[in-house]
């Protein structure tokens, strides 16, 4: 038995001796107050000669009976804002003791389910339960120190290849090709005679012999030369400076000859032609 143990029960047990004479020589006047002071006497704890104290059981953060459920897997951080550091991170589902708010920034401070202290809870996915309306409202706490970002190593610096430089020298002004087109003028006032038609024979067959002789105007200085056509097949091509073609047909009698026969004369050169006029002939008879 401690000291202070023993001096509490000898003090006790003298105080009770006291008052027993006192009640005695009162002639018991008062035997009400005796009983009660023996009563508490009673009431000293006599396990093993030690004095316990009675714990009184701490008022929980739960006592409001507000719980938070998770609709969606968030962070839970230090402080209302994403510039406070992550203490847990909550799945959908899971359940948390609500035990104060921030009502300003929609944060609801929880113990934390994961482990031990509290955290801030974003109320975006926070489905809250029960009475919150004696729920402290809570300050946010300083923000932390922002950590230094490490210093990247430079990248060396790469070593340009010179460039040759070009001999082209680009010419004050846009080079303009002018490309003139000197076609040979087309010659005029031609005319296909027909010289004469008389007869003769292929072999058993009667035919036409046609003799007809064209002629033009040279307009031209720079032609290499002149071409004849009836219709659209080449008689024959020439010289520069020509203003003259004759030709001799023969076709077989009544074999549906054309009425007309058409004659054209064209100049040409190594850049073009010229325009092809033309003329008709009647055929025999």
């Amino acid at each position: 038995m401690s000291r202070d143990v023993r001096f509490i029960v000898v003090s006790s047990l003298l105080i009770l001796a006291t008052l027993a004479c006192n009640l005695s020589a009162s002639q018991n006047s008062q035997p009400d107050l005796a009983l009660t002071i023996t009563a508490q006497a009673l009431l000293i704890p006599q396990t093993g000669g030690q004095v316990t104290d009675t714990p009184v059981p701490a008022q929980t953060s739960a006592s409001s009976g507000a719980t938070v459920s998770i609709s969606q897997t968030t962070n839970c951080r230090t402080g209302p804002s994403t510039a406070y550091d992550i203490v847990t991170s909550l799945n959908a589902g899971q359940q948390a003791v609500v035990i104060g708010k921030d009502l300003p920034d929609n944060y609801w401070i929880i113990n934390n389910p994961n482990g031990n202290g509290t955290c801030w809870l974003w109320g975006q996915y926070a489905t809250v339960s029960g009475d919150t309306n004696n729920l402290p409202q809570m300050s946010p706490p300083a923000l932390p120190t922002s950590k230094p970002k490490p210093t990247k190593t430079p990248k060396p610096t790469a070593t340009s290849t010179p460039k040759t430089a070009s001999t082209f020298v680009k010419p004050p002004f846009p080079v303009l090709t002018l490309v003139i087109n000197n076609a040979p003028n087309a010659p005029t006032d031609v005319y296909a005679n027909r010289d004469s038609c008389t007869t003769g024979y292929s072999g058993v067959n009667p035919t036409w012999i046609e003799h007809i002789t064209v002629t033009w105007k040279d307009n031209a200085n720079n032609e290499d030369g002149y071409r004849v056509y009836r219709g659209n097949t080449l008689l024959s091509t020439l010289p520069a400076n020509s203003t003259k073609y004759t030709i001799t047909m023969s076709y077989i009698q009544n074999t549906g000859n054309p009425l007309y026969y058409t004659f054209g004369v064209q100049a040409y050169n190594a850049t073009g032609v010229s325009a092809k006029p033309t003329w008709d002939v009647p055929s025999c008879p």
